[in-house]
């Protein structure tokens, strides 16, 4: 569609829009909930959406009235039939294949665990997985308890394909779950800023090795900050406490930007150091929080580091794992 017809569209439907919202009827709550699996309150959710939408896909009278018949003996109106051509619309936008690189895999999501998709087997099973993912209990948008899952960039991929050939209208949740990842390997220095951990130079001598400071589990750990964590009010939102930091540099690394505006410290030869706050965190649910913050555009790694009053620390710190400006 191009742009003179998408606004010829969007016009047809602002004709149509009543100048007061109608009130809705509970045999149209009852038809969205039997036809595509929402519950009480996410059906009248999806009919004022529908209704306010000028964007929606419009079904004329004409063609209403070919497929009329048919459709209404499936239990559709005709507003309950733009909404499932929407929901298809959208199901086939989504399920185009897509390169699907290094980085997106990194991507996690949350899965809302209902309709055809109402426990991790069926997602096991749909998406082709070997084992099944792991529940997570919280609450949705409404503030009712519900059960979610943590799927993967390809997993998702997988699930909306499968949804598509099998011709479901059903509409996934996925929750985008950015977190910095931390994964700091018991055999070997990886993964350490500034240093390519599969050189010789950098193998283990012995499991005491000074290359394995600091362990996955290890606290409290020094953190070296260089972008807005060294703002000691950002600190302070994130984790409830007024910071002590202390000047610090770390050796390794270099600042780029990306987004145009964000700080990123990346990988440099080791004569290169950066100059940031030293922070301790006392234990994983402050680390958690920072991991949060700084989302899966960063990677927890090892570092060295020189705090001031103190000697060379061994100690983590989040390094950008995207494409700088």
């Amino acid at each position: 569609m191009d742009f003179l017809n998408e606004l010829e569209s969007m016009a047809q439907v602002a004709i149509q829009q009543p100048q007061q919202p109608d009130e809705i009827d509970s045999d149209d709550i009852k038809r969205w909930q039997s036809l595509f699996g929402y519950t009480y309150a996410q059906a009248i959710q999806k009919i004022q959406e529908h209704r306010t939408d000028l964007s929606r896909v419009l079904v004329t009278d004409s063609h209403w009235d070919i497929v009329r018949a048919e459709k209404e003996a499936e239990g559709y109106d005709k507003e309950a039939y733009e909404h499932s051509r929407s929901l298809m619309a959208s199901l086939t936008s989504n399920s185009r294949p897509q390169k699907i690189t290094s980085k997106t895999r990194l991507s996690v999501y949350l899965l809302k665990l209902e309709g055809p998709l109402d426990n991790v087997f069926q997602v096991q099973s749909a998406a082709g997985l070997d084992i099944a993912p792991q529940e997570h209990k919280g609450t949705d948008d409404s503030g009712e308890h519900t059960i979610f899952c943590k799927v993967d960039a390809n997993t998702k991929h997988k699930l909306l394909e499968f949804l598509a050939s099998q011709g479901s209208r059903f509409q996934p949740t996925f929750i985008r779950y950015s977190r910095a990842e931390k994964n700091l390997s018991t055999k070997s220095a990886y993964p350490t800023l500034g240093i390519d951990t599969t050189m010789p130079q950098h193998r283990l001598r012995s499991t005491d090795d000074p290359k394995l400071v600091p362990a996955q589990n290890q606290y409290p750990v020094w953190y070296f900050f260089y972008g807005t964590l060294a703002d000691p009010s950002v600190l302070k939102r994130l984790l409830g406490i007024d910071p002590s930091y202390r000047p610090a540099s770390v050796v390794g690394g270099v600042l780029k930007t990306w987004g145009g505006k964000y700080k990123a410290l990346v990988d440099a030869p080791s004569d290169k150091t950066v100059q940031g706050q030293a922070f301790l965190v006392q234990d994983q649910e402050q680390e958690e929080c920072l991991q949060l913050y700084e989302t899966d555009k960063y990677e927890v790694v090892r570092c060295e580091m020189e705090i001031e009053g103190m000697e060379e620390v061994k100690g983590l710190t989040f390094r950008f794992v995207g494409d700088v400006d």
